[in-house]
């Protein structure tokens, strides 16, 4: 799976939502598609520090209920608070810590999984890889 971040960041928040950052992720599937939303105080979530966020806790959870790998969670997990600390920092023109913040982690399958693989290489005469960088391959030669 690959973890890809967006977000939307509201300069004239409600009172209630001002320095906020409400991450929403998403795992896409190949039947249904999993969402899960969390939303603590932006500096709560960035400070690396702080092993106890809930929102961080709740997300981790939420992934691995979901059948995520360890590895990929800490990976998603790491890249995700990086992003966020990244759009935060004190030098970006968009974000000032009054600021509400929407971030989307969307997990995306890769489709070159060992099963997907075998199928292509039963069915095609040409490797996938070798299409996609424009290799010449024999069926090319006849």
């Amino acid at each position: 799976m690959t973890a890809k971040f967006s977000h939307e960041i509201d300069n004239s928040p409600e009172p209630e939502d001002a320095g906020t950052i409400r991450v929403t992720a998403t795992i896409f599937g190949e039947d249904k598609n999993l969402t899960f939303t969390t939303l603590s105080l932006a500096k709560d979530f960035i400070d690396d520090q702080n092993d106890e966020c809930k929102s961080k806790e709740d997300l981790n959870y939420f992934l691995m209920e979901a059948g995520i790998t360890d590895d990929l969670i800490c990976d998603a997990i790491m890249k995700l608070i990086l992003y966020v600390d990244e759009v935060t920092c004190p030098t970006s023109s968009e974000y000032s810590p009054g600021c509400a913040l929407k971030v989307r982690l969307d997990l995306v399958p890769n489709y070159l999984d060992d099963e997907c693989i075998i199928k292509w290489v039963e069915t095609n005469p040409v490797c996938p890889l070798c299409l996609l960088v424009g290799l010449p391959c024999e069926c090319e030669d006849q």
